[in-house]
Formats: structure tokens, C-alpha cells, sequence
């Protein structure tokens, strides 16, 4: 796809990109929320200094794609079985430009092909209108608690 007069590339998501994977995650949260969670809750979601092997372990159980502008990485997203998008940031810089589309497409092909009737998320105020421009529906408005904080967000659902 071209973004800009650049092409993003996808490629599968690996365990030894657990450490871009923290950073992508790290200024997604802390970044690109900002418009959507005040500083102390994003603090609190992003947490501390990014441990590597926590984040290959979970996308070491998951199917990934990263997306890559110009050989830098630039946004991931993970899709867990049968049908569920556990993980989407696209790097601020980035935002806009189509990329967690491209992102979202291929997983919802990947889903598809495994069978899935349905896609589902639990997504973030900032990323609720994303999934919304792209068929997904509200099921449910919840919250999480991260380091004491308690950060609201949405079950969403997309029938495929």
C-alpha cells in the first residue's frame, strides 16, 4: 500500500520483535492517546519500562503482522483464535494513513480463512472509531484497572 509516496510493507510478526513491539506499544499509549486518556492514565497502561520477554510471550501465542514503511517498523496487530484482535497500535507518526487498515484487512482474511464467522476486540477510546469506520460494533462498555488506574474501553464485534 502506499502511504504518502511509501510503500508499507507487511511481514508475519515475530518473537524477536518483541522489542519494537514494546516501543511501537510505548508511544502508541503514551502519544497517540493523549487526545482520549489524561497523562496519569496513560502512564498507567503504558506502565513502566517495557519488559521484552513479557511481550514475546504474547505475541509468541498469537497470529501478527507488522507493518513496515521505508524498512521501519511503524504499527502490529495480533489475532488470537479463532477471531479476536487482541492487539492493535500503529505508531502516532503513522496515524491516518491507512496502515491499521491494511492491518486489520489481512488479519480479517487470515480469520476468515480459519474459519471465523466473527471478529472481536476490546479496544480503547482512542481506537473505538477506527474499529467503528470499519464495521465493528459496540457490544459492551467497560473498563480496566492498569497500576491502580481504571481506563475505560469497549467490547466490539464485526460479523463476517
Amino acid at each position: 500500500m502506499k502511504t504518502d509516496t511509501q510503500t508499507t510493507i507487511l511481514r508475519p510478526l515475530l518473537t524477536d520483535d518483541a522489542e519494537i513491539v514494546a516501543d511501537i506499544f510505548r508511544d502508541s499509549v503514551l502519544n497517540g492517546t493523549a487526545p482520549h486518556y489524561s497523562e496519569a492514565e496513560r502512564i498507567a497502561w503504558a506502565g513502566p519500562k517495557p519488559d521484552p520477554d513479557r511481550w514475546r510471550d504474547r505475541i509468541g501465542g498469537s497470529v501478527g503482522l507488522m507493518a513496515e514503511v521505508d524498512g521501519g517498523a511503524v504499527g502490529f496487530m495480533t489475532l488470537q483464535a479463532p477471531g479476536h484482535i487482541d492487539l492493535a497500535f500503529t505508531r502516532p507518526a503513522f496515524a491516518g494513513r491507512g496502515i491499521g487498515a491494511e492491518l486489520l484487512n489481512a488479519l480479517t482474511g487470515i480469520a476468515r480463512a480459519g474459519g471465523a464467522r466473527a471478529l472481536t476486540s476490546n479496544v480503547s477510546r482512542a481506537a473505538r472509531p477506527f474499529f467503528e469506520r470499519h464495521g465493528f460494533e459496540i457490544t459492551a462498555q467497560g473498563s480496566i484497572v492498569r497500576r491502580g488506574v481504571t481506563l475505560a474501553n469497549f467490547d466490539m464485534r464485526k460479523v463476517l
